[in-house]
């Protein structure tokens, strides 16, 4: 990861937590994949990830990390992977305006990265209708587009607004005590990373790409409980049924972490990751995960209901 990434990242990561109020998630863990060796990255990259239900805090990666990665490792901006029908109007219920929210939420950071700002400004405002048919103050998504229009070519800056916008939309939704929308925002989005990343394995074998979806196996243990704390109604038994099927999955990747005292350099913002972490993902459960996120992502962007 080169310098200038590095900042931007660092960026995206300090707007995120600052806004979020998550500090600076003492008790979050950093890995560095594969290779087992020190590497420089964002002081504290898994702040933005970090989110608090009630008495309980989950962590969760962004879907502008997973887009990081994808541009890192030689991916091409690739259409359609995204929600080909970028329609807000097919999705009538809460949880399916909801869902479908993180899902374009996702597309918008994976567009911006490959600075695709014109689809990202489309997939902006079908953001603001889903986010209105929430609840979602509209001023944020309005406020967010005046300026976006005004940096279509500054893709930095771009991603930090969406960043901000993502944040203050988390933040409003939870002020209203509508932590299950939240919860499934952020379900949608981390849905529609892992099949960006799965999916890529396809055209790249890069190790960093099996690494990520690996490493998804505590994702995965996170975003059930997360999904579980904001179902006090039984409203998301779907929800946790379908991830409960996916973990039976992942309980077949062996993953092994192993943490080691970062050295910060205060001076620029970094932290020298020195924790290791392997991942022993074979191709034949590779596939069983890519298929299933799959059915679950299309499951997703069909529903209307």
């Amino acid at each position: 990861m080169n310098l200038s990434r590095i900042s931007l990242f660092v960026a995206v990561s300090l707007t995120l937590s600052a806004l979020t109020g998550c500090g600076d998630g003492g008790d979050s863990k950093d890995t560095e994949g594969p290779d087992s060796q020190a590497t420089a990255e964002p002081k504290n990259p898994n702040a933005a990830g970090l989110i608090k239900v009630g008495d309980k805090l989950f962590n969760l990666p962004s879907p502008l990390e997973t887009a990081f990665l994808i541009e890192e490792v030689g991916g091409h901006f690739t259409e359609n992977l995204m929600n080909g029908e970028v329609d807000a109007t097919k999705y009538t219920t809460k949880n399916a305006q909801a869902m479908n929210l993180g899902i374009y939420g996702a597309d918008l950071g994976y567009s911006l990265i490959y600075g695709q700002s014109q689809k990202a400004f489309t997939l902006l405002t079908t953001c603001k209708k889903l986010g209105q048919g929430l609840g979602i103050n509209p001023s944020i998504y309005t406020s967010m587009m005046k300026r976006f229009e005004g940096n279509m070519e500054n893709r930095d800056s771009l991603l930090i607004m969406i960043a901000q916008m993502n944040s203050l939309s988390d933040e409003y939704l939870k002020e209203n005590e509508s932590e299950d929308v939240s919860s499934l925002i952020l379900y949608g989005g981390w849905v529609e990373s892992l099949y960006f990343t799965t999916n890529l394995t396809k055209q790249l074998d890069d190790p960093k790409l099996r690494s990520r979806v690996g490493e998804q196996k505590n994702s995965l243990e996170n975003l059930i409980g997360l999904m579980q704390q904001s179902n006090s109604t039984g409203q998301l038994d779907n929800v946790v049924t379908e991830l409960q099927s996916l973990q039976t999955i992942f309980n077949k990747v062996e993953y092994n972490y192993e943490w080691v005292e970062p050295e910060t350099k205060a001076d620029k913002s970094l932290t020298i990751i020195k924790s290791k972490s392997t991942v022993n993902l074979s191709e034949e459960v590779l596939k069983e995960i890519t298929d299933k996120i799959t059915e679950i992502r299309n499951n997703l962007i069909a529903t209307t209901a």
